[in-house]
């Protein structure tokens, strides 16, 4: 019905490296016949991980790390949505972003959890954050 009206599904799939060869074949037919836009997410090599025939019918984008700065702008921007300076002096705030080895979504989840464990007026030195990031809880992956 879609493809007759001319409407095409995007199917995002994350961890898309996890699928086996068989179940990566699956998708073929409807890459082809122009039904489905894939739109695949993977921390692997492509050229390793998914087959041949699903990767000549596919662009591949590389998203690198971000860089220190960049980092320091996505706090600046957070800071700016929470109303509220992170509790972090200057060696503190340079080891926040080092941290991060350039995952936003990690430098946020610090935030996060420094935000969460400032009493008012407190402000963070290095030693500080250390004691926080060594309190955060393991995570377990059944995988």
């Amino acid at each position: 019905l879609r493809r007759g009206n001319g409407r095409q599904t995007l199917l995002f799939v994350d961890e898309i490296h996890r699928f086996n060869r068989a179940q990566q074949d699956g998708f073929l037919p409807v890459m082809e016949d122009g039904t489905v836009v894939l739109v695949g997410a993977t921390t692997e090599n492509p050229s390793f991980e998914l087959n041949a025939a699903l990767l000549s019918r596919a662009r591949v984008l590389v998203f690198r790390s971000l860089g220190e700065d960049s980092i320091a702008k996505l706090l600046a921007r957070a800071e700016e949505t929470e109303g509220r300076a992170l509790p972090l002096d200057d060696e503190a705030r340079a080891m926040l972003i080092r941290m991060s080895d350039g995952d936003g979504r990690a430098s946020l989840t610090l935030a996060e959890e420094v935000w969460r464990a400032a009493k008012p007026g407190e402000v963070f030195g290095p030693e500080g954050l250390q004691r926080i990031i060594q309190r955060r809880a393991p995570i377990y992956d059944k995988g």
